[in-house]
Formats: C-alpha cells, sequence, structure tokens
C-alpha cells in the first residue's frame, strides 16, 4: 500500500476538469491531458485525423544502416555463409551483375567450346520463315524507270557537250564516246516511249 502521506496527497489532488467541445472538433482527434506530479493537469490536445506523434513513427533507415545494425548480430569465428544475419541480407543488383561477370570469366576457358557448339547449333538450324520473292513489278512502271534514266543519260550528255563547246572541259576518250552515243540514246527512248503508249 501507499504510505498515509502519499494516500492525503492523493486526496487533495483535484479531478480533471471536463473539456468544452467546439464546433470543429469533428475533425481533430483529442489525445486526453496527462496529470503532472504536482497534481495538476495537462491541456487536451486536439491533432488532425491520422496524425501519429513523433515518438510513434518508425525511424528511416538507410541500406547502410540497416547492414551495419543486422552485422551487430555477427557470431565471431562463425562461416559467413552460415550466419542467419547475412543469410537474411538481400544481394543487391551489382552484388549479383559482378558474381555473374567473375562465374563468366572464370568459365573463360569453356566459353571457346561453348561457342563453337553455339555456332554449329545455328548452323543446323533452318530458317522457318523464308524470305518472300518480290513482289512482281508493274510493266509499265519498269517502262518508265528505264526512260527515266536513259533521259537523265541524255541531259548529262548535252551538259558535257556545252562544257567542251565552250571550252571548259577538254573530252577524254570515254567522254567522247559518252557524246557519240547520244543519237542511240535517243532512239532507244523513242521506241520505249512508243511500246508504253502500246501497253
Amino acid at each position: 500500500g501507499l504510505c498515509k502521506l502519499c494516500e492525503e496527497f492523493a486526496l487533495e489532488m483535484p479531478p480533471k476538469p471536463p473539456r468544452e467541445p467546439l464546433e470543429d472538433d469533428y475533425k481533430y482527434d483529442i489525445i486526453s491531458g496527462t496529470q503532472r506530479p504536482d497534481g495538476t493537469w495537462r491541456p487536451d490536445r486536439r491533432v488532425k485525423k491520422g496524425f501519429v506523434p513523433q515518438e510513434e513513427r518508425t525511424k528511416f533507415e538507410t541500406s547502410k544502416q540497416r547492414v551495419a545494425s543486422q552485422a551487430k548480430n555477427y557470431i565471431a569465428g562463425l562461416d559467413p555463409e552460415d550466419n542467419p544475419a547475412n543469410q537474411a541480407l538481400a544481394v543487391s543488383k551489382n552484388q549479383r551483375r559482378n558474381a555473374n561477370r567473375r562465374a563468366k570469366k572464370d568459365a573463360g576457358e569453356d566459353g571457346d567450346e561453348e561457342i563453337e557448339g553455339t555456332a554449329a547449333a545455328l548452323e543446323a538450324i533452318s530458317l522457318e520463315a523464308a524470305p518472300l520473292p518480290p513482289a512482281p513489278e508493274d510493266p509499265k512502271d519498269t517502262l518508265s524507270k528505264k526512260i527515266r534514266n536513259l533521259k537523265k543519260k541524255v541531259k548529262q550528255t548535252d551538259e558535257l557537250q556545252d562544257k567542251v563547246e565552250k571550252g571548259e572541259v577538254v573530252a577524254s576518250d570515254e567522254q567522247k564516246e559518252k557524246l557519240g552515243k547520244r543519237k542511240d540514246l535517243e532512239a532507244e527512248i523513242a521506241s520505249l516511249e512508243t511500246e508504253l503508249a502500246a501497253m
């Protein structure tokens, strides 16, 4: 039991005064006030709904802090792979990538054999989807393309003829041969145009 002095002191403490409700109390949660050691009461606190006090919030912990806190569970002399604290640690993406690289590097001597085997397997595989043959072209389109190309050659020979006449260029043997074929080109254009008109 309590000592007599404490019992008398407890009887002298005033009860908590009732709180008068406010109009906007529906928006808030009320944290009731606690009693101070001297017997007086702390006022009630109004906090927004869903409020979590600072002391109740979980503290943010970085990955390094998490590793450090888990390292406290380390047992001296125990193989790190057998340590349950280490097994709980998640392997990061970079650690997995580096481990894969090391494994590939270690298997580098066997890699040549694998490459040869893969090349042989690829040669054995036949292509399922063979390329489609080109679609047949319209004969009118083919003729018009030929005519266009021949007209381009005629234009080039005319430009060359003008340069030779002005003395800008001295015609080589190949260019003289090209100039001599101009009449043949015009005849071919005329025959192709009559053939195109007949279609």
